[in-house]
């Protein structure tokens, strides 16, 4: 029979504590979500989904179907169809990304001050940053929302 010491116990948990994934809720990321509703900041997905659409070859051949304007009309009546199933985790992400740049009291502050916020100005610097956190974390989402977008509505438009 093998025997562990307490020692070993310990270690073990502690291992096992520290590589177990928690999501860590602060003050910050709730500022930042209540941000990104407030302020509408993930607003931007569906013009982000129909620009990275029209990118595709399936989009060129829904258009030469369709026409120009029809193709994009169809495509962004699909898009916004399926943005509650996507809009959510964009906004999280968009809300991480904040939280990332900015500390709880300057959440706090474009928060409840909007464009007066003292913080507008770091806001502006910090868009590259920002723009690359969002990039980085939910071009999934993106390109999940916009494959789904373009099959439904090659099948619903197929000759």
């Amino acid at each position: 029979m093998i025997r562990i010491s307490s020692a070993a116990v310990t270690l073990l948990s502690l291992l096992f504590a520290l590589a177990t994934p928690v999501s860590a809720e602060t003050p910050a990321l709730d500022e930042a979500r209540t941000l990104v509703s407030k302020a509408h900041l993930g607003a931007n997905l569906p013009a982000i989904a129909l620009s990275t659409a029209q990118g595709t070859v399936t989009y060129s051949v829904i258009a030469s179907r369709l026409g120009a304007a029809e193709a994009k009309r169809v495509m962004s009546d699909e898009i916004q169809t399926l943005l509650p199933k996507y809009q959510p985790e964009w906004d999280e992400n968009l809300a991480r990304a904040y939280e990332k740049s900015f500390s709880q009291q300057e959440l706090a502050s474009l928060v409840s001050d909007g464009p007066a916020s003292q913080y507008v100005e770091k806001v502006k610097a910090q868009q590259v940053t920002l723009g690359e956190n969002m990039r980085s974390m939910s071009e999934p989402i993106v390109v999940a929302l916009v494959t789904e977008a373009l099959k439904v509505t090659q099948d619903q438009n197929a000759q």
